[in-house]
């Protein structure tokens, strides 16, 4: 960290001296009156500087950049309508008011509010950052529900549903830009936020924002390290190479750098899909026997090392709606093998009775999911189910699940921010493989939650009796910060640095 210099500008308003001159006449005298000189309040510019990772061959434009890196410094430079806090909750930002009816949504911004380059931040400007976003990959499956944006005077923008969702709120995280300052990636749009980028010759970093409604952070300059090509950039923190440094662990690589972390919650679902085509899986009771024999917590700590959240329900179990789920969700985070026994004794399976084997397919490429597999074989195995787990490279995964050849399967999926469960529950879905609608009610009882005709209770309900896949955990990705960084950090996916004016740091010399 850089030592911090204060550096004080300040305006001096010099008034002119009126001069009274008396009428020209004998003995006439003139007098002289002087107004103080008044000083304006002092604007502090912060001082010192931090570094943070980006990918110089990936567009820092948010909505043409890839790498996470790059989307990491989104929320430095931009400002959202609404941004999400770590339950995924959606949080006022340059939103001021909303109002939802059918399938029209109002959402009124906070007025007068002015971009870096001191131009006025209009409806224009939020429906044209729509419509950057909705053609965008990183934003695009996000919006797939809003069909139109259009401003209705200078500070309401009207969104189109193409259905109702009663969380549509949690997908108006896209970043605001100027109109027309983002239309191809070798731009830099202009921003509102904390920074804004500044060209030094070819160096390029991010300076404060005076413009910047509200409180700044304590530091005044962001300094962009490129990371391209280092296979191990998360080292660059113990070094202080780096202050900060993210990554989603995708890899499952869990370094043992030594610096200071927290967890950062995703909403990447891991699951075992069901192929309802088999005799004995395609039974409601049968797929409830297999999930109460699993313990998630134990997935979590062991098979994800620490890095997951048990999901005794298909939605994240860190969003503040899932609180509701408890009371309804017959599951638990550990195992309950008493209620796998009954289950399958029913049948005649079970540790006494008829034994059987199931074939289990996951990837090879995740440690993660590896060792998963193996957990739930084991899990399996006290009840006389033996599971033959084949690890397979991507491709040989898909073509196997497409054709049907396995019993279940080991998967990963990223959902969208709104807890958008049509992947699952569509018949043409990405994460639907296997699944019998036509003797599924929680389908339909999903999609009558999220018009708000039932309540989430009920869905989960509806979801516990019928089981078409079993939730195993919810995984998180890793924040990494130097010591040098001393206020707590609260940090969830896309918007870790949204707090940052919160933070504190140690000034060393």
């Amino acid at each position: 960290m850089k030592g911090s210099v204060s550096v004080k500008r300040c305006f001096i308003l010099f008034l002119s001296l009126l001069m009274i001159f008396s009428l020209a006449s004998c003995g006439g005298t003139s007098e002289e009156t002087t107004a103080p000189m008044e000083e304006e309040p002092e604007i502090e510019i912060p001082g010192g500087s931090l570094s943070v990772p980006y990918v110089s061959s990936d567009p820092l434009n948010p909505y043409f950049c890839e790498s996470v890196a790059n989307n990491a410094l989104t929320s430095l430079v931009y400002r959202y309508l609404y941004r999400l806090d770590t339950s995924f909750t959606p949080v006022k930002d340059l939103a001021k008011t909303e109002s939802l009816t059918g399938l029209s949504l109002k959402v009124y911004i906070v007025p007068d509010l002015v971009f870096s380059d001191g131009s006025l931040l209009s409806a224009e400007d939020v429906c044209y950052s729509f419509m950057c976003a909705k053609s965008s990959r990183l934003y695009s499956g996000l919006l797939g529900g809003i069909s139109s944006c259009e401003a209705e005077g200078s500070d309401c923008v009207v969104f189109s549903l193409k259905e109702e969702d009663i969380n549509v709120l949690n997908c108006l995280i896209f970043p605001i830009v100027k109109n027309g300052t983002a239309a191809s990636a070798e731009l830099l749009p202009v921003g509102n936020g904390f920074y804004q980028f500044s060209q030094d010759g070819i160096r390029l970093s991010l300076k404060a924002n005076l413009r910047y409604w509200g409180a700044l952070p304590e530091i005044g300059t962001v300094r962009l390290t490129d990371i391209e090509g280092n296979t191990a950039p998360e080292n660059l923190v113990a070094t202080t190479e780096l202050d900060f440094f993210y990554t989603d662990l995708s890899d499952s690589n869990v370094s043992t750098v030594n610096c200071a972390g927290t967890g950062v919650y995703l909403n990447n679902l891991v699951y075992l899909g069901i192929n309802h085509n088999n005799v004995n899986l395609g039974l409601f009771s049968f797929r409830q026997a297999l999930s109460y024999a699993i313990d998630r917590q134990s997935v979590a700590e062991n098979a994800f090392r620490g890095y997951a959240r048990g999901a005794a329900v298909p939605f994240n179990t860190s969003w503040s709606g899932y609180t509701s789920c408890l009371s309804s969700s017959s599951l638990s985070f550990t195992a309950q093998p008493e209620k796998t026994q009954t289950l399958l004794s029913e049948r005649g399976f079970g540790a006494d009775g008829t034994a059987f084997s199931l074939r289990l397919l996951c990837g090879e490429n995740s440690a993660f999911i590896r060792s998963t597999a193996n957990e739930i074989a084991a899990s399996l195995k006290p009840f006389n189910i033996d599971v033959a787990v084949s690890f397979l490279d991507s491709d040989s995964l898909e073509r196997a699940v497409r054709a049907g050849e396995y019993d279940m399967y080991i998967a990963e999926i990223k959902l969208p921010d709104n807890m958008e469960l049509s992947a699952f529950f569509s018949p043409t879905g990405a994460a639907s493989w296997g699944m019998r609608f036509d003797v599924m009610n929680c389908d339909e009882a999903y999609f009558r939650y999220k018009k708000g005709e039932i309540s989430l209770d009920d869905f989960i309900a509806a979801f516990n009796a019928e089981m078409p896949f079993i939730p195993l955990v919810y995984r998180n990705g890793r924040f990494l910060y130097t010591r040098d960084v001393t206020s707590a950090l609260s940090a969830s996916e896309d918007f870790f640095y949204s707090d940052i004016n919160k933070w504190s740091f140690i000034k060393g010399e």
